[in-house]
């Protein structure tokens, strides 16, 4: 496959940690995005980094 695809296929999602609690019933991919970016503090880390 020479592109990336998104099949809307349900997967499933375990919870567990940080953030957890905003993990619920079906939910968009986008979602699960934001809120492993959001508990993780995955853009504090990111522009943390460019700065050094």
């Amino acid at each position: 496959m020479r592109s990336e695809t998104h099949s809307a296929e349900d997967v499933a999602i375990y919870k567990t940690g940080p953030g957890s609690a905003l993990v619920a019933g079906v939910m968009e991919q986008n979602v699960i995005f934001h809120i492993m970016n959001t508990a993780g503090h995955l853009s504090k880390r990111a522009a943390k980094n460019d700065t050094e």
